[in-house]
């Protein structure tokens, strides 16, 4: 059975580009478009195996996911990728940053995404 990963993030290029390296690593992909959606499908599905978390979305932000998450016991030790252009992490001072917990810069292209995803899933970096 494949991994699953699902992507949260607002702007569809960055879905479609998670979503091709994420396939390309052979993992179904669900979308979500904003934090609300993201936390009902996680909430309605505990099977996947990551989750990507952009920043600054709609209604929550990846970093108030990523508490819902880390305060639910069904979904506390799912891995978790930061999905950010900004190079700070200032807004983490409260968050739960734990070793589930992982940063990749989308702008930093796609060996990096991919990079990011094989670390989340404890995969062997080619």
């Amino acid at each position: 059975m494949a991994q699953k990963m699902l992507i949260a993030d607002d702007e569809k290029e960055a879905r479609l580009l998670w979503t091709a390296v994420a396939q390309a690593e052979g993992l179904e992909v669900a979308e979500a478009l904003d934090g609300r959606e993201a936390l009902d499908r996680l909430k309605g599905d505990d099977s996947f195996d990551v989750v990507v978390l952009d920043v600054m979305m709609p209604f929550l932000d990846g970093y108030e996911v990523l508490k819902h998450m880390r305060e639910d016991e069904r979904l506390k030790a799912v891995p978790v990728i930061i999905s950010t252009a900004n190079r700070t992490t200032q807004d983490l001072d409260e968050m739960p940053v734990d070793v589930q917990l992982s940063f990749v810069n989308k702008a930093a292209g796609v060996e990096n995404m991919r990079r990011g995803i094989s670390r989340a899933l404890g995969r062997p970096a080619a």
